[in-house]
């Protein structure tokens, strides 16, 4: 016989709840059912009328039932037994009925059809059809016209959504975005204005749906960079502003952007408003910090992508100019982009701030490999470097300590770098080299 197996009147047990674990002796021969109720006691749950509503189960799996005894289970002594709720308790190991077991995946596994599917694939067909139908319409009507009755499309897609529609509202939103979308080019000649009024477009897009769908401080926020960003472009290519010129103004301050968003999200969003009223002795609601806090994660979410894309875009430009100051501009930049990405909670924006400086990298790499054939090892070397770096990031988890060594330093090379953005963005305008002349 395995000595370990319960020969005794008394058995030996640790029985572990989610947030307690006692060690105790109970009868060998006693049903569970009958001592259950004092063992959830003395776990911290809340008394119930019968054993029925927890299950005590082993770590290989095997649910002990209130009938049987620990003699009759086979629990060893010294085991350890987990007493859960049913259901919070973990899966059996054994599936007694597979059909059963087919039905209830379904009905728990994500990605199933439903209202929310068929609302998102319904606003994509009617998209779509849109889309089709201004390019067959421009083929006999001028192309203003289309953009006129897009944006009037887009204003009363807002307005229903306003009015209790959401769902529709988005569609008819969407819808018009994709007629203004689709003749733009038969506007606009020059793909610079073509990018240009996309943009826009995209923006609007964002604070309408916002709009409609009762988020209108998320919309502002998110659209409210995008246009802000734009605009800063526009008037410097406005005022003749070189292209590098620019991209280096663009750059410095998507950089310095970066680092006041979280604020000025907390600001749009009415959360440091209701922190200021709890603080003057007004209580706030719940469900007002519940949706301020909403609001400013996802208005941040879409500012944050929106920035991270006028990195990459600046850092392009930057990269393809050929200018040293432009050049050590684009990776400094990009190196405080991938430092501030740690800062960030949500996966859509540490991606995007991920994203951006491999934009930048990939830029450099390829010209300079286009301006000098004879650096293709190195480019190489730095391209392997990159790689090699997602694969540690993949494989190695360093200790506590480590990590927050690694933090310190971060942060270090971090305000080294956004510093240093200014002085070199000067660079880039030579002025140091006008100085230098001159004395």
């Amino acid at each position: 016989m395995n000595p370990a197996v319960t020969t005794g009147t008394l058995t030996r047990l640790t029985l572990a709840a989610p947030r307690r674990r006692i060690d105790l002796v109970l009868p060998s021969e006693a049903p569970l059912g009958e001592l259950l109720p004092e063992i959830v006691r003395l776990l911290g749950y809340r008394p119930v009328d019968g054993p029925q509503v927890y299950r005590m189960s082993l770590l290989d799996g095997r649910v002990v039932e209130p009938h049987q005894s620990l003699r009759a289970a086979g629990v060893s002594d010294g085991a350890l037994v987990r007493v859960d709720r049913i259901s919070e308790a973990p899966m059996p190991p054994v599936v007694h009925d597979v059909t059963d077991e087919v039905a209830d995946d379904l009905e728990s596994r994500s990605g199933r059809w439903g209202d929310p599917a068929r609302r998102w694939t319904t606003t994509a067909i009617i998209t779509g059809a849109a889309s089709y139908t201004t390019a067959l319409a421009l083929l006999a009507v001028p192309a203003p016209i289309p953009v006129i009755v897009g944006a009037l499309v887009l204003v009363a897609g807002t307005v229903l959504g306003l009015t209790g529609g959401r769902a529709a509202g988005t569609a008819v939103v969407l819808a018009g975005a994709a007629v203004v979308a689709t003749a733009l080019p038969s506007w606009l000649d020059a793909w610079p204005s073509r990018w240009f009024g996309w943009l826009l477009l995209l923006g609007v897009t964002v604070l309408a749906i916002g709009a409609a769908n009762n988020r209108l401080r998320a919309g502002a926020t998110g659209a409210g960079t995008l246009i802000g960003l734009l605009g800063l472009w526009g008037a410097l290519r406005a005022f003749d502003v070189p292209e590098v010129r620019s991209a280096a103004l663009l750059a410095v301050a998507c950089t310095v952007l970066l680092g006041l968003l979280p604020r000025l999200a907390l600001i749009a969003s009415g959360l440091t408003r209701l922190d200021d009223q709890h603080f003057g002795g007004t209580a706030a609601a719940r469900g007002s910090v519940t949706a301020a806090l909403d609001s400013a994660h996802r208005g941040l979410a879409l500012a944050v992508v929106f920035v991270a894309g006028g990195i990459a875009v600046s850092g392009w430009i930057l990269g393809h100019s050929g200018d040293g100051w432009a050049v050590a501009l684009a990776c400094a930049m990009a190196v405080a982009t991938w430092l501030r990405a740690r800062t960030y909670p949500l996966t859509a924006e540490v991606a995007a701030l991920n994203a951006a400086p491999l934009v930048v990298a990939a830029g450099l790499l390829g010209e300079w490999t286009r301006t000098g054939p004879d650096l293709l090892w190195l480019v190489l070397l730095l391209a392997g470097l990159i790689i090699g770096t997602g694969f540690l990031a993949l494989s190695y988890r360093p200790s506590p300590h480590l990590r927050a060594r690694a933090r310190q330093l971060a942060d270090h090379l971090e305000g080294i770098t956004v510093v240093a953005t200014v002085p070199i963005a000067v660079g880039v305008f030579e002025v140091y080299e006008t100085l230098l002349a001159k004395f």
